[in-house]
């Protein structure tokens, strides 16, 4: 695969940004990336080196391109972002019951607002009917 360095990819932002699709940093700390073109070619970034101050930095490099509106992606990030379905490890056994009673919280409040719910409408319909039950009484004592 060719290589750049951080300075020739500045050149080719510079004069065609838009050719470039994406730039994908990968390992530990992003010092390897690969830029993929609209038209499937690949290369990759030589010269990075990670550094607070330096202009070879992979998070430089990608404020650079996020400047030019090309997507970045940190390979190492986006995998520890994805959450595998695991279960919760909890070290506490503290903190294994709080979860526990939070859980039944939950449901005990889901549970007392579909009662709370059912009790409102009870006494919505109840209402209408004493209205309506108003309403009538009227027009019989008017026909005597």
């Amino acid at each position: 695969m060719p290589s750049l360095t951080v300075r020739e990819l500045s050149v080719i932002l510079k004069d065609s940004y838009k050719s470039v699709k994406t730039v994908e940093f990968f390992g530990p700390s992003g010092d390897k990336a690969t830029v993929t073109l609209l038209y499937g070619t690949t290369f990759s970034i030589s010269d990075l080196y990670e550094s607070p101050s330096d202009p070879r930095s992979p998070l430089k490099s990608a404020a650079v391109c996020r400047e030019y509106g090309i997507n970045t992606k940190f390979q190492l990030l986006e995998s520890l972002a994805k959450k595998d379905g695991r279960n919760k490890v909890y070290m506490n056994s503290r903190v294994a019951e709080a979860a526990v009673k939070q859980e039944a919280k939950k449901q005990r409040m889901a549970l007392d607002e579909a009662q709370r719910l059912e009790a409102v409408e009870l006494y919505e319909a109840e209402q209408s009917r004493k209205a309506a039950k108003i309403l009538e009484v009227p027009e019989s004592t008017s026909s005597e």
